[in-house]
């Protein structure tokens, strides 16, 4: 559905890491959301240009964080525009969604649940035994996460309705 990162992708957007220590946790999200968006959308997903993000600000007007903890700790943020959140919210509910209603924000939120829970799945079988905290869903550009100043790896995915990213910022612990 997805490919996955490869070495180099990792070692230029992430540094002070073994690279294949970084693949193991950042290429179950990746894939996860491959799937989930495929599963739920039937869109098959293009990955962007790897970047990493120091800040602790969100970068768009929606986003879904997840705090990860056990074999590895950290957070987890997708984020996207409202129109992006409308069509996955469109697809997902069966019929168009024109405002990020309730209804719609919790659509999101469950995106982001089950993609973290895949990627969830596939991190134990690495040997990376984690939990998940229920997505808390930020609306508004720019929502400042004030305890998140961690160096986040961005995962940019494009659709046909819009650009969806994943932030990934989690460690071994």
């Amino acid at each position: 559905m997805l490919a996955k990162v490869t070495v180099a992708e990792a070692a230029r957007a992430v540094a002070d890491a073994p690279e294949n220590t970084r693949l193991e946790l950042i290429n179950p999200f990746v894939e996860a959301a491959g799937q989930v968006i495929f599963q739920e959308c039937r869109e098959i997903v293009t990955k962007g240009q790897l970047h990493r993000v120091r800040s602790p600000q969100t970068s768009r007007d929606v986003s879904a964080l997840i705090a990860i903890t056990g074999g590895v700790g950290g957070l987890v943020i997708y984020s996207m525009s409202v129109r992006t959140a409308c069509g996955f919210a469109s697809h997902m509910m069966g019929e168009t969604v024109t405002e990020l209603d309730p209804i719609a924000q919790s659509a999101i939120a469950e995106l982001a649940n089950m993609i973290t829970g895949h990627a969830s799945m596939a991190l134990e079988k690495n040997g990376y035994p984690s939990d998940m905290s229920p997505p808390v869903l930020l609306i508004g550009k720019g929502n400042m996460i004030a305890t998140f100043h961690l160096t986040r790896l961005v995962v940019p995915l494009a659709l046909s309705f819009g650009e969806f990213t994943i932030d990934i910022a989690i460690k071994e612990t």
